[in-house]
């Protein structure tokens, strides 16, 4: 190999390298936000005893559809009153939310409801069951 093409080959090595070390020594970016296991599960669309509803019916077919999401609250301090109102709004997004995904899904127009709630008489009730075990999480919190 002559000189030349051996500098460049140096060179080269050299330059990779110090990337490398540039590159193990840089740090990587600190998580804004990383919730911690502690959640709990806004379920809409409970499921329900469809024999009852069915007794008297007469579809061919039924089943029974719900939806759930977990609302983390471990970045939450809820012995303070601010951080406590914080879960109620997690609550309530999630309950709109889970009840955009049934009707979005199994529109009620095409899918007609036995028994159980859509649009907004979904939110009230799956927020208010779903606020049953947030109020408990926070009573806890606070004792």
């Amino acid at each position: 190999m002559t000189s030349l093409h051996s500098k460049h080959l140096v060179l080269a090595v050299l330059m990779l390298a110090a990337g490398g070390l540039a590159g193990a020594s840089a740090q990587p970016a600190k998580a804004r936000w990383s919730p911690r296991v502690e959640s709990i599960v806004v379920q809409a669309g409970m499921p329900k005893n469809w024999r009852m509803a069915l007794t008297a019916s007469h579809l061919g077919k039924a089943f029974s559809v719900s939806a759930s999401i977990p609302v983390p609250y471990g970045d939450l301090d809820l012995v303070k009153e601010d951080d406590a109102s914080e879960l109620g709004r997690r609550v309530q997004v999630a309950a709109r939310l889970v009840c955009q995904e049934l009707d979005s899904k199994y529109p009620p127009t095409q899918y007609p409801l036995l028994e159980g709630y859509s649009g907004q008489e979904c939110v009230r009730v799956t927020a208010r069951d779903s606020m049953e075990q947030a109020n408990m999480v926070i009573a806890s919190a606070k004792h």
